[in-house]
């Protein structure tokens, strides 16, 4: 995640806002991990909350936000099961969150979980990898090799299960000369975009738009990766 622009993305989502004529003050993001989606809310302005099921990445977010003067209300939730202290103008998850959710009914208990914490008028902007979809369903490996870390990167598409399965495995150097051998196990499953849309109107959002990710460019069947905006009318 360290090439990610977290400012470019929520430059992003204000513009989205800005465009269904929403306003906002008081932010919840989703599936925040270490806090880079969640500082720049902060930074701007805005009465944020992070949220996320990780203790471990809750207190490395918590370190960034003190040590960068910040005020952030860090949450660890399960997002299918949000509770907030006050409703939100605007609920964010972006980088593949909701495909974390392997269920097509945990993910409507997360959308309906949403729509309870968001305020009148309130905007729900996430994304959906579609990636999977339509690249090869064959095994693909790849080798990353960066000044203090290696990452050793397997992917396979389950289209059955519509599962993408992604084996990460490789060395991390501490700075002092130690190196530290990590593997993680990822699971993503692919939504179609006429399943979101079906769980955000079964909840009683109404679906403003979807965009390829990061344009306002309509998506079609080859888009990577899309983004949906609900209102809680």
């Amino acid at each position: 995640m360290q090439g990610i622009d977290y400012e470019a993305w929520v430059s992003y989502v204000e513009e989205i806002v800005d465009q269904s004529r929403g306003q906002i003050g008081i932010v919840a993001d989703l599936a925040c991990g270490t806090g880079g989606s969640s500082l720049p809310w902060a930074a701007r302005g805005y009465r944020t909350f992070g949220v996320d099921l990780s203790a471990e990445m809750l207190e490395i977010a918590r370190a960034k936000t003190e040590a960068r003067g910040l005020a952030i209300n860090f949450l660890q939730q399960d997002i299918c099961a949000l509770q907030l202290d006050l409703p939100v103008d605007l609920a964010v998850c972006f980088q593949d969150g909701f495909n974390y959710i392997l269920k097509i009914e945990d993910l409507r208990r997360a959308f309906q979980a949403v729509y309870k914490n968001l305020g009148p008028g309130g905007l729900f902007i996430f994304d959906l990898n579609y990636l999977p979809r339509i690249v090869s369903s064959n095994q693909s490996v790849a080798l990353v090799q960066e000044d203090g870390f290696t990452m050793n990167w397997q992917a396979e598409y389950r289209e059955p299960e519509r599962i993408w399965a992604i084996e990460v495995s490789g060395l991390i150097d501490d700075g002092e000369g130690s190196l530290h051998q990590y593997r993680e196990q990822h699971r993503e499953r692919v939504y179609e975009p006429y399943e979101a849309w079906a769980l955000l109107a079964e909840q009683g959002f109404t679906v403003l738009h979807s965009y390829q990710a990061f344009t306002f460019e309509q998506p079609h069947d080859q888009s990577p990766r899309i983004v949906y905006v609900a209102q809680k009318i």
